[in-house]
């Protein structure tokens, strides 16, 4: 059994470590960024919140209109069990 190759990503520069046999990577020892400047970090975290604060709008407006939809077919159905009180609701495990 041959031994792992190692080998250098020329796009990342990770180190990867590719297994002969299986002809897969079993390892990968990525590239460490360079520190940045404590400005750009702020300015980041900044633009991430705007876009985590507008898919959480996003997320409340989708709920919002679910219990809407969901509250329209209730009552939707509360008036058709309200005309025919003897009606039996159709069983899903019924074949008929």
């Amino acid at each position: 059994m041959p031994e792992a190759l190692d080998v250098d990503c020329p796009s990342c520069g990770a180190h990867l470590k590719v297994d002969p046999e299986t002809q897969s990577v079993i390892w990968v020892d990525k590239k460490q960024a360079p520190a940045r400047d404590f400005d750009d970090l702020v300015n980041r975290v900044h633009s991430q919140k705007s876009v985590l604060e507008e898919k959480f709008s996003r997320s409340v407006q989708q709920t919002k209109n679910s219990r809407d939809i969901l509250d329209r077919k209730f009552e939707e159905a509360r008036k058709r069990a309200e005309a025919d009180p003897t009606g039996r609701p159709p069983n899903p495990f019924d074949n008929e």
